[in-house]
């Protein structure tokens, strides 16, 4: 079997609509995954007429930054061609039932006893869809156990809610694709966090909206253990530039906490995040440093790593805010990635991904990376 090919290309002007022709045509090419950054000049109606035109199934999206070769790029596209054909599934409605290519399914026996080969599935998210979370528990629910899981929340930091997510009918928002893959897979996910404070519990949230810990505002007990904890005082002016370095973490029974990343304060004191936290968990709030982050992400490498053969792919999806906690030290990081070959990958907002072992997540301020084989 012929390992996944993949390339580095503009997204502006016409180099990446003709890297998609291109791949397109090969006849050896069975699917497309496309992993961009829409860049100056960069045409949602001319991208959407180019994949429309295309014959081979494609999925991925648009992101704040890709990975290529060690090095993250903030004006480029990685377009991979598959040598296996993917099961791609756009789902627009977390409340529909997921289909498994035929009739839909709505319990999760059914998918495990399903009469196919899959094993792997890449799962790309809008990160703005007021239903992300919901997607990713409908689609556990549906599938289980069974696939090794691994995608990240698409969308930019610039605010637009552009749709952001490739399919063959155009790029597509408010939405979850999933592409299913007859290929094995070893998978890594680490965060590097610890904790500073708690356990708090959530006596009042609303999705991703976390409204009370310990029945008082979430503003108010966060800036509290800020303060007591930390040399830093924030405030609703500067919260954005103190979460990036004190993410919630949800508690988990022996397993790594799920991290959420707190972005902005309601005028009630609410917390906005990215990824729900469910009223009655129990959270900590959670401090890294740049050694911390950076041998997580070794681990989570060397975790996929040991499953990898001479056809794995390597691909690796790392949170645009640990980039942004690490700065200049983010290319430290970038190196622990890919020390143990090329990788193809993106800077996500919020990562999708189980261990292999347990229940499907959506975590934050986390990095992945999977070994798929034989792509």
């Amino acid at each position: 079997m012929v390992a996944m090919e993949a390339a580095y290309c503009r997204t502006t002007g016409s180099e990446f609509h003709a890297t998609l022709q291109e791949f397109d045509a090969d006849p050896t090419v069975e699917g497309l995954l496309v992993l961009a950054t829409p860049g100056e000049g960069f045409t949602p109606a001319a991208v959407d007429e180019t994949l429309r035109e295309l014959s081979t199934p494609v999925f991925g999206g648009l992101f704040p930054k890709v990975i290529h070769e060690g090095e993250a790029h903030a004006d480029g596209a990685i377009i991979a061609g598959l040598a296996v054909r993917p099961a791609v599934e756009t789902i627009t409605d977390a409340d529909e039932p997921i289909s498994t290519g035929g009739d839909p399914i709505t319990d999760a026996d059914d998918a495990i006893t399903s009469d196919d080969d899959y094993e792997t599935a890449f799962v790309f998210v809008d990160a703005y869809a007021d239903d992300g979370d919901r997607f990713v528990q409908q689609l556990f629910n549906a599938y289980g156990v069974e696939y090794t899981y691994i995608g990240g929340g698409a969308g930019t930091l610039d605010g637009d809610t552009r749709h952001c997510l490739f399919t063959n009918e155009g790029l597509v928002g408010d939405a979850a694709v999933v592409a299913r893959v007859a290929a094995e897979s070893t998978i890594g996910v680490e965060h590097g966090w610890t904790d500073i404070g708690g356990p708090f519990e959530i006596t009042a949230a609303d999705g991703r909206r976390l409204e009370t810990l310990d029945g008082r505002p979430a503003y108010d007990r966060y800036a509290a253990i800020i303060d007591a904890e930390t040399d830093r005082t924030v405030t609703k002016t500067n919260f954005f530039e103190v979460a990036k370095s004190h993410p919630f973490g949800i508690s988990r029974l022996d397993a790594e906490r799920i991290v959420r990343d707190p972005f902005e304060v309601d005028d009630d004191g609410s917390l906005r995040c990215f990824g729900a936290l469910p009223e009655g968990e129990f959270v900590h709030v959670l401090q890294g440093d740049p050694e911390s982050l950076v041998a997580a992400a070794d681990r989570a490498h060397a975790a996929a790593s040991e499953g990898a053969t001479a056809d794995s792919a390597l691909v690796t999806f790392d949170c645009v805010s640990r980039a942004q906690y690490l700065d200049t030290a983010f290319d430290r990081e970038l190196a622990a990635l890919s020390q143990r070959g090329s990788t193809i990958g993106a800077l996500t907002i919020g990562e999708v991904a189980n261990d292999g072992r347990g229940h499907l997540e959506y975590y934050n301020k986390t990095a992945v990376v999977g070994a798929v084989d034989g792509l």
